[in-house]
């Protein structure tokens, strides 16, 4: 266990000033603590997955268990679905990830996809993408076509991630960006979601610097 703590001075510096930030601009907002807990919970998984450590799947499902009640309060119904499944593929991340350490067992062995595959993935997203849009709309959801996109892109993206495969922060970081606008126009109406727009504005920085970490690790 101590094994997946074992990370730079560095990352546990950028970690708790993000924590940080989080917290006192919430509480200048004055945010909910539910909305604050699950901001957090999305930050510490982040931070642990694009490490490649499998404590990282512990706070996802903590993620997902409080952020569902926060979705379905907005009619954010895509992203209630999306943590539901989040829910069972965390726990096969668990597994998935203990099974495909490196000799130290210290973080995962990343891989990446072939062109073919590539083709397949980003097919499947389009497709997904609009046949679920029209689902979201007949559900009289808000913010049907981000949303729509948003969830598909990072259901797909977080199987990727639970494969180890690196494309899963670009498609992540396309994901983000729509999440950014709805979030966004949200906290236009409602400052007390800012932990959770803060929270996605991480997930985007974050998604973009770990392509990147992958990117170069990848085998």
């Amino acid at each position: 266990m101590l094994s997946q703590l074992k990370i730079s001075f560095k990352f546990y510096t950028i970690l708790f000033s993000t924590l940080l930030i989080i917290g006192i601009l919430t509480n200048i907002a004055n945010g909910s603590i539910l909305s604050l807990f699950s901001a957090f919970c999305a930050v510490l998984y982040v931070f642990f997955a694009g490490a490649g450590k499998m404590i990282c799947f512990i706070f996802g499902i903590l993620y997902s268990m409080s952020y569902i009640y926060i979705a379905y309060e907005l009619k954010l119904y895509g992203d209630v679905m999306l943590n539901l499944f989040y829910l069972p593929i965390n726990i096969y991340g668990i597994y998935n990830w203990k099974n495909n350490q490196n000799k130290e067992k210290t973080k995962i062995i990343i891989t990446k996809l072939k062109n073919n595959q590539r083709l397949i993935y980003a097919l499947i997203t389009i497709v997904s993408t609009i046949i679920y849009a029209y689902i979201l709309k007949n559900m009289n959801a808000n913010f049907v076509y981000l949303n729509s996109f948003a969830v598909i892109g990072q259901l797909i993206a977080f199987y990727m991630q639970v494969k180890r495969y690196m494309e899963s922060y670009f498609l992540v970081t396309l994901a983000n960006i729509s999440s950014l606008i709805i979030w966004f126009l949200i906290f236009e109406q409602s400052k007390e979601s800012i932990a959770q727009l803060l929270n996605t504005l991480v997930f985007f920085i974050i998604g973009i610097y770990y392509f990147f970490i992958w990117k170069k690790q990848a085998q």
